[in-house]
């Protein structure tokens, strides 16, 4: 069996072969394809997907010879296409974050699968995630993070939006979990523990502005208006600014940091010198020591410095709007699970236990 494949005017592929009902269903599951009976060949249009669908298909009768050292030193399948979905994303400013975390489940996806962009259906996907939850126990996180990079890489990635099988898979439900809350002995314990002043000041920093540990980390002294007393935090999670308050004993403890610590621009300088800002995972590993050191057995990590500030905020009578505006909520609905984990109300009510005995 010999296949010609020729280039036509107006971007169409032209095929020709004798008649055989294999390579006819073939043709037919490529969209856009036309039958010329005047030449009696089949054309179809000129991309990157139709080609790689049309040769991947033909390769897979076994009837057909291949190159089989040409096929090792292929470039991965969907390496040339995630390259123009990254640089979509970027155009659409995308975070780096949310990039990186693409382009790493979408490597996964397709290391794992050993499936072309070509050959991936929608059952594919569906079975690729369910074994990622049966074997390794992902969570909901990992599946919508995988989905959404899916869709972005035949969206924006994969040439002539052909299809889409990851379009129709719905993201699963959302967990209802409450987090676990510290309390301001809990705190005080945690921030008053690291011997290292640097520690104690990015701890004490954190829950006295409620802020995400990756804007903490890159707090520069230009940012800290001690007359105002307010911190500008700059380009957070959405790309947005916001004011947050800056305490008098945040104050305090930042002239004592800076009388034994070089800072130049930096609230919190890294390992590699003046030019960088302390790692996340530093920061992390920090907290992580001081709960070590204190005993805590709550299942908390150093956000939860965060939902502290939040919870006590709440419980001490502030307003639910003006906490939403200090945690940089765009949704009052995410704020709203504070009102769930607040013991302000509970403290209130009495249980029927109380006086029966």
């Amino acid at each position: 069996m010999a296949v010609e494949i020729v280039y036509e005017e107006n971007n169409k592929i032209g095929i020709i072969f004798p008649f055989d009902a294999q390579i006819l269903d073939i043709v037919r599951t490529i969209p856009g394809r036309q039958w010329q009976p005047a030449n009696k060949k089949w054309t179809f249009p000129d991309t990157d997907a139709n080609m790689q669908h049309f040769l991947l298909s033909l390769y897979k009768t076994g009837r057909f010879n291949v190159d089989e050292k040409a096929l090792e030193n292929q470039e991965p399948s969907h390496s040339r296409y995630l390259e123009k979905m990254l640089q979509y994303l970027k155009l659409r400013d995308y975070s780096p974050h949310t990039i990186e975390t693409y382009k790493m489940q979408l490597k996964w996806f397709f290391d794992r699968t050993e499936l072309s962009p070509s050959e991936v259906t929608t059952e594919d996907i569906k079975l690729y995630l369910e074994k990622m939850r049966t074997l390794a126990g992902c969570s909901r996180t990992y599946f919508v993070q995988c989905v959404s990079a899916l869709k972005s890489f035949y969206k924006y990635g994969y040439p002539g939006g052909l299809f889409n099988p990851a379009a129709s898979i719905p993201m699963p439900k959302k967990e209802k979990k409450y987090p676990d809350i510290l309390s301001r002995e809990e705190v005080k314990k945690i921030i008053t523990s690291p011997s290292n002043i640097k520690h104690r000041l990015l701890l004490s920093l954190i829950y006295s502005a409620g802020l995400r540990v990756s804007e903490a980390v890159i707090i520069q002294l230009q940012d800290i208006d001690t007359d105002r007393k307010v911190i500008h935090i700059r380009q957070a999670k959405g790309r947005k600014d916001r004011y947050v308050m800056l305490s008098t004993e945040i104050i305090n403890m930042i002239n004592q940091y800076r009388s034994k610590v070089m800072v130049h621009t930096w609230l919190f300088p890294g390992s590699a010198g003046a030019d960088t800002h302390l790692a996340t995972r530093s920061a992390q590993n920090a907290f992580y020591k001081a709960i070590e050191a204190t005993g805590i057995e709550k299942n908390v990590s150093i956000h939860s410095l965060r939902h502290a500030f939040a919870t006590h905020l709440l419980e001490n009578g502030t307003d639910l709007r003006y906490i939403q505006e200090l945690l940089g909520h765009r949704d009052p609905k995410t704020t709203q699970i504070y009102t769930h984990v607040s013991t302000k109300d509970l403290k209130n009510i009495n249980s029927p236990l109380d006086g029966l005995l």
